[in-house]
Order: structure tokens, then C-alpha cells, then sequence
């Protein structure tokens, strides 16, 4: 499906504004109101219902959000987050800030947890007693568990930014092998305080 300007034509449209011309010069109108239609007419018809039926199924399963129920959405960057490097032996912290767009007509919390580093090679986890994990400023353990890092009431209906800041330390040892390291943040958000 294409969209189009206001005022333009789509194929099919540019096909018809031809047909009363062709009409004109080809064929007469039979009676009252009434004229053939054959050939290329009737394609043009059948094209021109398949499109109706595409566009009518499509709008079906699009649907606005209804502000009179309580409504909560997040949209937060995907992809990579780099939180840095540790060099050497030792106890470092990294971090990373990224932003998430809330829209909501309720009150509603964010919550976070995240599942520790692991080497993406040799798939070497390091343990989550040499790892503080802190996000927005509350403690956030190692593992699933979800941890509210912010709440707030109602926002406009663009929505509001809302920063999200994470700071791990790390204590490194000569048993974890060098290199990248990932893990996985999860941010949900729920109605409700």
C-alpha cells in the first residue's frame, strides 16, 4: 500500500479519469442511466474492489487509543548500549545514559533489572558479588528481579522524555578473560504507582 499526496491520483484513479472519455467516443448510454460495462471497464472494477477490500481490512486492525481507559507506553532506544571500559585488575564503574519516551493518561512506575555481564566469546559470566548494579539511583540486583527506578502521574499526550541513567561497577579479576562483555536491561512499565 502507497500513500499519496492529497489531491493525487493513484493508478487506478488516473485509469478511470480516462474511462468517461472512452465512453464518450466508444459507446452510448443504453437507457436511462445505465451504460455497459465489458472488458477493460470491468478489470478496472474488479482492480478497483480488491483495493476497497485490501484498504478496508487494513484500517480494521488499526486502533487509536482510547484515553477514557487507563493507558501506559514506552519506547526506549534499541540496540547497543556501551557502558565503557575497564582496564585492568580491579574495582571500576562504567555507565551509560539513555532516554525513554513515556505516553500515559494514568499514573504509572518504570521499572528495570538487569541480568549481569557475560563475555560474548568465551560466555564467561562475571558473578554477580563483583558487580553493583545502580539505575536512576536505586539498586538494582543481578538477576530478573524488577526494581522501580521512576514514577510519575499523567503526561500530555506527545508524551515526556525521561532520562535513564546506569552505573555498573565491577570487580575485575584475573579469572574473567578480556574482552566485550553484554548483558541484557529490560525497562517495563506499569500502571500505577
Amino acid at each position: 500500500m502507497a500513500l499519496r499526496q492529497p489531491g493525487e491520483l493513484s493508478s487506478a484513479e488516473r485509469r478511470n479519469e480516462n474511462a468517461p472519455r472512452q465512453q464518450e467516443a466508444g459507446r452510448l448510454p443504453k437507457g436511462a442511466g445505465s451504460f455497459e460495462l465489458g472488458g477493460d471497464d470491468m478489470r478496472i472494477l474488479a482492480k478497483t474492489c480488491v483495493i476497497l477490500a485490501v484498504c478496508l481490512t487494513a484500517t480494521r486492525g488499526a486502533t487509536a487509543v482510547d484515553w477514557s481507559e487507563p493507558f501506559v507506553a514506552i519506547t526506549v532506544p534499541r540496540g547497543p548500549v556501551h557502558l565503557g571500559e575497564v582496564p585492568g585488575v580491579g574495582v571500576k564503574e562504567v555507565g551509560a545514559r539513555l532516554t525513554a519516551h513515556v505516553v500515559a493518561n494514568c499514573p504509572h512506575r518504570i521499572l528495570a533489572s538487569f541480568d549481569g555481564l557475560r563475555h560474548q566469546v568465551h560466555n564467561v559470566p562475571i558473578a554477580p558479588k563483583d558487580m553493583t548494579v545502580m539505575i536512576n539511583g536505586a539498586q538494582v540486583p543481578v538477576g530478573t528481579a524488577r526494581v522501580p527506578i521512576a514514577s510519575n502521574g499523567p503526561t500530555p499526550r506527545n508524551g515526556v522524555d525521561v532520562p535513564i541513567e546506569m552505573q555498573v561497577g565491577v570487580r575485575t579479576k584475573a579469572s574473567y578473560p578480556a574482552g566485550p562483555y553484554c548483558g541484557t536491561l529490560v525497562i517495563t512499565i506499569t500502571a500505577g504507582y
